[in-house]
């Protein structure tokens, strides 16, 4: 059971005791991200990431650097869609040190002029890097399209943004975004909640203020086909489609779901398209969700020759599985979904992450109690209605490769 306290500057803190390991782990969490950089400097908040361990308060890149390293603290910074992530995980005896140092990264990062070129040319590295893996460029660049702005930001930034990005703009971002309101900071592993409640007053002490909220989310565009001519062996093919967000009644329905149509071997898509046909090697489906919208995506890769056989076949599948699921399938999903969740779950990373996340989203934590009664309790029926209100029919898909691929004729935008 987590335990759930909100200091004085409105930072929140959030602590599950787990006294059977030996170590801890903490996510903090804080208002910003790719949605919340200027308009020409996506990927700003990138850099600012990355720039915040090049030293803090009297100690610099590598003094900061030894300081973890000295107490096997492992720690990473980074920026997602919505928000920046400082991770640790130590041992329980270091968690005052290790907190000390992330307070000082967050009110004290020294932002040092001499690394920034450094930084811009890794995270330009991995934008280009793009065109050596189509399948991971069909996803971004179906994202670009489909969200509204800014949520169809890539969450590695833009070319242009971070080549133009400065340290001024740098500063200014950490000022707006640096700050406790609306700030999360989750810890699990062997400590007493006391104690961390006690420490993180006492090192984020003299910080003030309220972070940035998200823009508002304005909807997905009609159902459209769109298409980035490539010059390759394959075509790619990426589909996305409307689904629950998180909160929504049927949450657990799209996810025990997505489960039965992608659950490994044993996934719909894999059988019908893979096994049954042969159409491609590499198919999934993924059901993702943020407080502000959910989906579903699809991605497969295979010849120009068999791309728009393997469109039909998934759109037949996606379409055809309502009123036709087994109890075997069902009992399946469930119980793979369950095992993940356990299995991933035993670590304290994972708990501080998936606190934080719950706290993120909704402004509560989900035991994993809860989270399991809830998969175990989806009905057949519970899906149908499911299917009902976010039919695959409202999709779009893109196509990166030498073939343009069309929409169902029944597709709702038509």
């Amino acid at each position: 059971m987590a335990i759930i306290e909100k200091l004085a500057n409105d930072l929140v803190v959030i602590v599950e005791e787990i006294d059977h390991l030996e170590s801890v782990a903490y996510n903090l969490f804080l208002r910003g991200g790719v949605v919340n950089d200027p308009e020409e400097r996506v990927g700003a908040s990138l850099v600012l990431a990355e720039l915040i361990g090049r030293g803090a308060g009297e100690l610099d890149s590598r003094a900061l650097s030894d300081a973890f390293d000295a107490r096997g603290i492992s720690h990473q910074e980074a920026s997602s869609l919505n928000r920046y992530v400082l991770r640790c995980s130590l041992l329980s005896d270091y968690l005052s040190d290790a907190l000390e140092l992330t307070a000082k990264m967050v009110k004290q990062p020294r932002l040092p002029q001499e690394e920034l070129a450094s930084i811009k040319s890794l995270l330009i590295q991995d934008i280009e890097a793009l065109k050596d893996n189509p399948s991971r460029r069909a996803l971004v660049e179906l994202a670009k399209l489909y969200f509204p702005v800014p949520f169809n930001r890539p969450v590695i930034g833009e070319l242009e943004g971070i080549n133009a990005t400065s340290l001024k703009d740098i500063v200014a971002l950490k000022e707006q975004c640096f700050l406790p309101g609306g700030a999360v900071l989750s810890v699990a592993g062997k400590v007493k909640a006391s104690r961390v409640i006690k420490e993180a007053g006492k090192v984020f002490t003299g910080w003030s203020g309220e972070g940035p909220g998200i823009p508002d989310f304005k909807g997905f565009p009609k159902p459209q086909a769109y298409h980035i001519d490539s010059n390759s062996a394959q075509l790619q093919i990426a589909l996305i489609y409307p689904s629950a967000k998180f909160g929504d009644h049927d949450y657990y329905a799209a996810k025990v779901l997505n489960g039965i149509l992608s659950g490994g071997m044993f996934g719909r898509l894999f059988i019908e398209v893979r096994e049954k046909k042969g159409l491609c090697y590499s198919i999934y489906s993924r059901h993702g969700s943020t407080a502000e919208y959910g989906t579903v995506t699809v991605y497969a890769g295979t010849t120009p020759e068999r791309a728009q056989e393997t469109l039909d076949t998934i759109i037949e599948v996606l379409t055809g599985i309502k009123g036709t699921i087994s109890d075997e399938e069902l009992e399946r999903a469930k119980a793979n979904i369950v095992s993940a969740l356990v299995i991933g779950e035993e670590s304290t990373g994972a708990r501080a992450a998936s606190n934080a996340s719950d706290w993120w989203t909704s402004g509560r934590v989900r035991t994993l109690d809860e989270i399991k009664e809830k998969i175990f309790n989806v009905t057949i029926e519970d899906i149908n209605r499911h299917l009902e209100a976010y039919s695959p029919l409202n999709c779009s898909i893109l196509t990166l490769g030498s073939r343009r691929l069309e929409l169902p004729v029944d597709n709702k935008g038509e």
